[in-house]
């Protein structure tokens, strides 16, 4: 009979919890950080001063590293789960998608310019290091995506229930993101006789249901562990 749910212990069930609440809490104050990126005029006392304190770099990488600890908290708790089933190869993708995801938070940490004396000239040197910063991230992200669809299909083949659920999602959720990114790449570079303000619509749209579909996986993990009793 085919595992449904993964056995955790009361500890373990614990910190799940919690890493579950602050993954939500940090996911949407991420989804905040990206809409008030910078204060301007026009936007509501609270918002410019959210927005002025999320343009200080040390908040926002802050934020990325709690962020990413609280998936590798999720992740470590599934490859353990794995580990006690036996499947390596399930096992060497979540640690590959854990290694990748910290590879990727570090990419997007590292400062990328440095003004010049002047305080408006960026060094060359610093153009080729964001160059590369972009890339690096790009092929992890690639490979990140190919390894969650795999890993996605072999959860949903080996096991059953929620298991079988969350495993759909690895697949399934980032592969709807993509569609939808790629839908508005379309409609704002080729579509004709399209307003700027249904551009932004249409964008804030896209941000809302990656943001929903990026928590969907973690909900699904979540849910495929239940605390042992005794």
């Amino acid at each position: 009979m085919k595992l449904k749910t993964f056995p955790v212990s009361g500890i373990q069930n614990e910190m799940l919890n919690w890493s579950m609440g602050l993954f939500l809490a940090f996911s949407t104050v991420d989804l905040i950080d990206h809409w008030t990126a910078a204060p301007n005029e026009g936007q509501s006392l609270f918002v410019e001063a959210f927005a002025s304190m999320q343009s200080h770099t040390g908040i926002q990488i802050a934020e990325a590293v709690l962020l990413l600890a609280t998936k590798l908290a999720m992740w470590e708790a599934l490859r353990r789960g794995l580990k006690k089933t036996n499947h390596f190869f399930l096992q060497l993708g979540v640690i590959l998608l854990m290694l990748l995801d910290t590879f990727m938070t570090v990419a997007s940490c590292l400062p990328s310019t440095v003004m010049g004396t002047d305080g408006n000239t960026v060094h060359a040197v610093c153009q080729s290091t964001a160059h590369l910063l972009t890339q690096f991230y790009l092929s992890c992200y690639t490979v990140s995506f190919l390894i969650q669809a795999t890993l996605g299909i072999g959860l949903a083949t080996v096991f059953a229930g929620r298991i079988r659920w969350y495993g759909a999602s690895l697949l399934l959720c980032p592969l709807l993101t993509s569609i939808l990114n790629m839908v508005y790449l379309y409609i704002y570079n080729n579509v004709g006789g399209v307003s700027m303000p249904d551009i932004i619509k249409y964008g804030t749209i896209v941000s809302l249901a990656g943001f929903s579909l990026d928590l969907i996986p973690f909900i699904l993990l979540r849910r495929s562990m239940y605390a042992e009793e005794g």
